[in-house]
């Protein structure tokens, strides 16, 4: 093969453009909803009814819901640490603390105007 010519191979033919899906993400006026499922933890009636009150319950990028100011890993840790309260050993006592203090710092950011 010579290195001074090249080599026509046959294109492709493009595809209308009517061939390709939308791909830009509908705006926050859009008449479609959102097809991604939302994802609830596991919570009681009382749980749920004491956190969406407050406000406490945000859903994430993802489509999960979590604990406002914590991620959906913190949430579940929180959540399962928040039904043992007191009787947690000391190690998993702090951590309730901590996840706890997260938490409310940004309920106060969202509650605050």
């Amino acid at each position: 093969m010579s290195l001074g010519k090249k080599t026509k191979l046959p294109r492709k033919p493009t595809p209308p453009a009517a061939a390709f899906a939308d791909t830009r993400r509908p705006g926050a006026a859009a008449a479609e909803p959102n097809h991604r499922p939302v994802r609830l933890l596991e919570l009681t009636v009382e749980e749920r009814d004491e956190l969406e009150q407050g406000q406490a319950l945000v859903i994430d990028a993802v489509g999960r819901e979590c604990f406002r100011g914590l991620t959906i890993a913190e949430s579940l840790e929180f959540l399962s640490l928040r039904r043992v309260g007191l009787d947690n050993d000391d190690q998993n006592f702090l951590k309730l603390v901590l996840l706890g203090d997260l938490h409310e710092a940004a309920q106060k950011r969202f509650l605050t105007p």
